[in-house]
């Protein structure tokens, strides 16, 4: 039976798990600053155009930097760069708007319950990647805390919404884990062959463009209140650091694992949202909490593992050769 494991993909970074934990601890700062910004008129094309801008002159700073070459090398890269563009354009769209139809943590939740089953797929069938049992068991794990959360906000703060509007919701937070997973697996695919920085600056770049026209066209309000605008600062900053640290762990981790640590974002997500919007988490939120943190340590702790076993590997074959070299 062929099995890909971490092992077997090469040495696993313990600064890409780091990085995947860090990644999902400022994501979560999103959902609650995005809903509170919207609140006050802003739409979430103003939204998207706002945190895709920062991303996108942080990234040109580095390709100016180091002098990357940013020009594709083929029409299938060029073809799939594109994709990346497009598919993060309908992702972040869906996503934000969701944030506006359901309570915003909601939203998130039923988001990270649906991109390990996506991501699964999409990576076993494109990338040939096949995770290993503690990934699909910490995916678990984390897919039933986040279904405990999101029943939680079913029962508790369900009824004050439309139901349509709910359902639209729903609908749109799938949406986004659906195309969030296909950029996710096709981002990973690009990094075998293409820099962070070229596949990052076309990604942000298309997005950058079409959010700003489209933010051109259907919003009103551009002046915030002081207040408002450093939850914005807070909003995109956070946001900024949360892509970054996403594609740092996604060179060095298993996708599925990725997928797996980014969901501490419902810590902070969960936590922010009772502080700025006043939903209080309730037993269900904290069951669901644990179940999430059970997930993400587990497959933490087995990346430490696997790097851990890789490098005594390598000090023993260095030593066996040495020894090898030294009896001839």
């Amino acid at each position: 039976m062929h099995r890909l494991s971490t092992l077997s993909q090469g040495p696993c970074d313990q600064w890409g798990v780091a990085a995947c934990l860090a990644s999902g601890l400022f994501i979560g700062f999103v959902p609650a600053t995005s809903r509170y910004v919207q609140d006050r008129g802003y739409t979430p094309y103003q939204m998207f155009l706002f945190n895709d801008s920062l991303i996108l002159l942080a990234v040109l700073f580095v390709g100016v930097f180091n002098k990357t070459n940013l020009w594709p090398t083929s029409l299938k890269q060029a073809f799939w760069l594109i994709c990346q563009g497009i598919c993060r354009y309908v992702s972040i769209t869906c996503q934000f708007i969701s944030y506006r139809k359901i309570p915003p943590a909601n939203a998130e939740t039923i988001w990270s319950a649906c991109m390990p089953v996506f991501v699964f797929t999409l990576s076993c069938v494109f990338l040939h990647e096949i995770p290993t049992c503690v990934t699909n068991l910490g995916s678990l794990w984390c897919t039933a805390g986040v279904v405990l959360l999101g029943y939680s906000d079913f029962v508790n703060r369900w009824p004050s919404t439309d139901a349509a509007d709910a359902g639209i919701g729903v609908a749109l937070a799938v949406t986004a884990a659906l195309t969030y997973a296909m950029l996710s697996v096709n981002a990973k695919s690009l990094l075998g062959y293409t820099s962070r920085t070229m596949v990052m600056t076309y990604t942000y770049g298309i997005t950058t463009v079409t959010a700003g026209i489209t933010a051109g066209l259907t919003s009103t309000v551009w002046r915030l209140e002081p207040e408002t605008a450093g939850v914005l600062a807070v909003s995109c900053i956070s946001y900024a650091l949360g892509v970054l640290f996403f594609y740092l762990g996604l060179k060095l981790v298993e996708v599925n694992a990725v997928t797996a640590l980014v969901q501490l974002n419902a810590f902070s997500a969960y936590g922010l949202q009772w502080a700025m919007l006043g939903f209080a988490p309730t037993v269900l939120d904290g069951l669901g909490l644990a179940c999430v943190l059970v997930g993400t340590s587990s497959v933490a702790m087995w990346e430490a593992l696997a790097r851990w076993k890789d490098e005594r590997h390598v000090v023993f074959m260095k030593r066996l050769n040495f020894f090898k070299s030294t009896v001839k």
